[in-house]
C-alpha cells in the first residue's frame, strides 16, 4: 500500500471531507481492513445511531433474549451499572454466537452511555460484519499525545474498561477483578472515530494515582506492558489527517471511500 494514501468521508447532508492516511504501520493495516468494508453497511449500534437512553427497557429485552431473570436495577447508581456491565461480560461469549443478537451490544452501549453521558465524536463501526478482520495487535504503542479536531483515530475497543474508567466506576478494589476487567489497547478493530474537538490529555487525578499504585505492577505483568500514561486514557492512535477546518458537529456519517 502506498504511504499517505488519500481517502474521503461523505456525510449525509452533502458535506465530504478529504483525508490523508497517517504514515504508520497501524494506519496502513487499518486501511487494508476498511477497503474490505467500505461498501458494507455500518452497524447502527457501534456507530451510535440508535437511542440507548432507555436502559430499563433495553435490559428487560436483553434478559428475555438471554433467558435469565432480571435483577432490580433501581436506583440506577454506579453499583447497579457495574452489575449490568458484568452481566454483559458473563453472557457475551454465549450470546455473541447467536443470530439477531444486537440487544447484547445495545445493552453494553447503554451501560457506558449512562456511566459517561457523553458521546463527543463521530463514531463508525461495522459490528458483526467485521468478522475475521478483528485481530490482536499492539495498538497501545501508537498513541498520540493529543487529539486534533476533524482527524480520524482508532478507538479503544476492548471487552472491559481502561484503568481510569475502572476506578471512576468504583469497581471492586481487587487485583484479580482489575486484571480481568481493565485492558490496554490490544484488540485491533475495523472501526474509527472523527474528533469533534481538540483534546489535550489532562494529568491523572492524584486520587487515582494513589489507588493505581497498589494494582499497576500486577496489572502490568498480567498484560505484558510496562507503563500506562494519561495519553492511553485520553488519546488514541492516529489514522488519517485532513486540512478541513470547518465544524463537523452534528453531521452524520454516510460513507467512506478508500
Amino acid at each position: 500500500m502506498k504511504k499517505n494514501k488519500s481517502l474521503k468521508i461523505i456525510f449525509d447532508n452533502g458535506v465530504d471531507v478529504d483525508y490523508r492516511l497517517h504514515d504508520s504501520e497501524l494506519a496502513e493495516k487499518w486501511a487494508t481492513k476498511i477497503k474490505h468494508l467500505q461498501h458494507v453497511p455500518i452497524d447502527p449500534i457501534e456507530s451510535y445511531k440508535v437511542d440507548v437512553s432507555d436502559i430499563r427497557g433495553i435490559y428487560n429485552e436483553f434478559c428475555k433474549f438471554a433467558g435469565i431473570e432480571p435483577i432490580e436495577i433501581d436506583p440506577l447508581d454506579r453499583f447497579k451499572l457495574n452489575q449490568l456491565h458484568q452481566t454483559y461480560e458473563e453472557h457475551h461469549a454465549r450470546l455473541s454466537r447467536l443470530k439477531d443478537n444486537s440487544i447484547l451490544y445495545k445493552l453494553h452501549l447503554s451501560v457506558h452511555f449512562h456511566q459517561d453521558k457523553t458521546i463527543e465524536n463521530i463514531n463508525v463501526g461495522w459490528g458483526k460484519h467485521e468478522g475475521p478482520l478483528t485481530n490482536q495487535y499492539s495498538c497501545y504503542d501508537f498513541y498520540e499525545d493529543g487529539i486534533i479536531q476533524n482527524y480520524m483515530y482508532l478507538p479503544w475497543s476492548e471487552l472491559g474498561k481502561t484503568p481510569m474508567k475502572y476506578w471512576k466506576d468504583e469497581e471492586p478494589n481487587d487485583q484479580s477483578r482489575f486484571n480481568k476487567l481493565a485492558k490496554p489497547h490490544t484488540t485491533f478493530r475495523a472501526k474509527f472515530f472523527i474528533a469533534i474537538k481538540d483534546k489535550t490529555p489532562q494529568p491523572f487525578d492524584q486520587a487515582f494515582v494513589k489507588w493505581f499504585a497498589d494494582y499497576k505492577q500486577g496489572w502490568f505483568e498480567h498484560c505484558g506492558i510496562d507503563k500506562w500514561d494519561n495519553v492511553h486514557e485520553y488519546c488514541s492512535p492516529l489514522l488519517a489527517t485532513t486540512e478541513y477546518k470547518g465544524s463537523l458537529q452534528g453531521l452524520k456519517f454516510k460513507k467512506i471511500i478508500i
